[in-house]
């Protein structure tokens, strides 16, 4: 079985409905350079460097 590139839209999205694989939107949190999955990590890094300044 070929492994399908992440340009071939039709193969991926077949062995998505064949594993039963289902996309999710994520929120990113961007702080200065960094992105963060979890709102809490980027409110939690900006604390530290505001007590650093």
């Amino acid at each position: 079985m070929r492994r399908p590139s992440e340009f071939d839209e039709t193969a991926v999205a077949d062995q998505m409905a064949r594993y039963g694989i289902t996309r999710v939107p994520a929120d990113q949190y961007r702080y200065k350079d960094y992105r963060y999955s979890k709102l809490s990590d980027a409110i939690a890094q900006a604390r530290r460097d505001e007590q650093s300044s």
